[in-house]
């Protein structure tokens, strides 16, 4: 026996358990980054615990006195279904120590915990809002955006700390209100402050997440998992660590699997290259065949976590033309290098589709299978667009208008300064074949957009802009692309702060997440409300007259905030 190789076995297995990061891995919030408190204005205060409900709209300051006026009960009004938020801050002019939150149970009717309570947590961002090289010279901030894990929190002299409380209404409970308390507890367990929230639950239901008609496609990286958690690609470890990401992907009502054919479609753009969820095969006799144990294994991981309506395949345009596959003759992974035009091109795909479509016909996906692109050129796609025809694939895109390709994707996803070309009659026919047409924001849209620095109320206005121009719904590049410290720094090399994730490690929600998630069930009322007054012009026009407000794109985070609250109020109250 080779004593020193098995050493060396131990060791790197040994190596690999010790970089396992485990879910609930505290990283130090990088408080040094803000300025430091203004005595002056903390000595006005008076000693110990300082509570109150505030807004949701508003990134709160770590080292400053929120400018709020107290508020010790507040009112937040839901549809049945609905998860709604609301913040409060807390602060002291003296340490605290660790304080615990808590929601009470709601009373009046059915009784339950329907709310939860966390500390928000602050990272780094900066003022980068557009594509290209990152510096990291620029000034930073802090912005609180990670929603914490149910624990303890310090809470220090001259700090201010948001708290996000998210309410669950069930589907089943009756209309009227509820009441719940947020309390703040010591390190004894003993009350020390607390606020009285009334629930006020309309007699309308929101569909559940899978039943809803909004569009939602944040394309997943599944590698930045394992590579964090220190966790082999693909292992039974990975795919545990994957599912509560998953999970709360579906409850947003997530529509859509990406999934990889051929190694990195997106070539330098991610922290971490995109292996490919299927192995293709040349062998010496010039037949191919291909390994689909990856990429079942991660559609199947999705269905079950509410995630099966659509499965995106990228791509056959891949940013570099590269194509990876195993060549049998020379024993190792070929980089095949091409175009759209070639005979080598058409081999490869002829043979992959012919093959895939019979899979995804024993599997009973095919019918839900796009074979899905992104910002390529006209040529290329058309060229891709007649191989997937003949093999009878449907096709998806998140790029520019193209005339020549609206009556040939069965899912289009254009850029905000994209949609105004789509012609009145373009949009009514791909709506009546029952074809998805969608917008996405990416590092070209300074706002409204999902960055870390953006406003909250810009993430809710997002749906609410689909709405006005009868898209059916968002896409986004990213959603836990993260890079190597994704709890304390948003900023990334190549794109604005927090555009590559808007989830974290934990796993913890973000406040961007959540508004987001408020957005997508005001376009959910919008659609019921739009069918229960088809009969009721005046309620319909005013509806109407409010949508007109988001139509136009190049809003403020402040303007954004001021829509999103009135169109709320609006369906919330009618």
């Amino acid at each position: 026996m080779n004593y020193n190789l098995l050493l060396a076995a131990l060791m790197l297995v040994s190596s690999a358990k010790a970089q396992r990061l485990p879910a609930t891995e505290d990283s130090p919030e990088p408080l040094h980054v803000a300025p430091q408190a203004d005595t002056a204005q903390w000595d006005t205060l008076d000693e110990g615990l300082h509570l109150t409900w505030a807004s949701r709209d508003e990134h709160y300051a770590v080292h400053e006195v929120p400018q709020v006026t107290l508020q010790t009960e507040a009112v937040v009004r839901a549809w049945r279904g609905e998860r709604t938020n609301i913040q409060a801050v807390l602060f002291s002019r003296n340490d605290l120590g660790r304080l615990s939150l808590r929601m009470t149970p709601v009373r009046k009717g059915r009784k339950g915990r329907w709310a939860e309570a966390r500390f928000v947590n602050y990272l780094i961002t900066d003022g980068h809002k557009w594509c290209g090289q990152h510096s990291m010279d620029m000034p930073t901030w802090l912005v609180p955006d990670i929603i914490d894990l149910d624990k303890p929190h310090a809470v220090n002299a001259r700090q201010t700390r948001p708290v996000w409380c998210t309410i669950e209404v069930p589907h089943d409970a009756r209309p009227g209100r509820y009441d719940t308390h947020l309390e703040v507890l010591d390190e004894r367990g003993k009350v020390t402050g607390s606020l009285l929230l009334h629930i006020d639950v309309n007699h309308r239901t929101l569909p559940r997440p899978h039943e809803q008609r909004f569009h939602l496609d944040l394309w997943q990286q599944p590698y930045a998992v394992s590579r964090y958690y220190g966790l082999e690609r693909w292992s039974p470890e990975h795919i545990e660590a994957l599912r509560p990401y998953l999970k709360a992907l579906g409850r947003a009502g997530q529509k859509v699997v990406s999934a990889i054919m051929f190694y990195e479609p997106w070539g330098d753009q991610s922290h971490d290259k995109f292996s490919a969820m299927i192995q293709s095969t040349k062998h010496k006799d010039g037949t191919w065949t291909y390994d689909y144990t990856i990429f079942d294994r991660y559609v199947t991981l999705c269905a079950e976590c509410g995630i099966d309506a659509q499965i995106n395949c990228y791509s056959m345009v891949p940013w570099d033309m590269t194509f990876r596959y195993y060549d049998e003759a020379q024993g190792r992974d070929i980089d095949l290098k091409t175009t759209t035009q070639t005979p080598e091109y058409r081999e490869l795909w002829e043979n992959f589709l012919k093959a895939f479509r019979k899979h995804l016909e024993e599997k009973g996906w095919f019918d839900k299978t796009r074979i899905a692109m992104d910002e390529r050129a006209e040529a290329d796609m058309l060229n891709a667009y007649r191989i997937a025809k003949e093999a009878g694939f449907r096709m998806a895109l998140a790029g520019n208008y193209h005339a020549s390709l609206t009556d040939k994707l069965h899912d289009y996803s254009v850029a905000p300064t994209q949609v105004a070309h789509f012609k009145a009659e373009e949009r009514a026919l791909r709506k009546a074949q029952g074809l998805t047409t969608t917008f996405y924001t990416c590092c070209a849209e300074v706002e409204p957009n999902i960055y870390s620095n953006s406003l909250p109320a810009e993430a809710a206005f997002l749906p609410l802009h689909a709405a006005a121009n009868d898209l059916d719904g968002y896409l986004h590049w990213s959603w836990i692309n993260w890079d190597d410290h994704p709890l304390t720094d948003s900023r990334f090399r190549l794109f604005g702060s927090g555009d590559t994730y808007n989830f974290y490690p934990g796993p913890r929600s973000s406040v961007r997440f959540e508004r987001l998630i408020e957005g997508i069930q005001q376009y959910e009322k919008v659609q019921v409300l739009k069918q229960e007054w088809q009969h009721d012009p005046i309620r319909l026009a005013r509806l109407e007259s409010l949508l007109q407000e988001c139509q136009a794109f190049g809003r403020s985070g402040k303007s954004c905030a001021e829509t999103v609250n009135k169109i709320e109020t609006f369906l919330n109250e009618e």
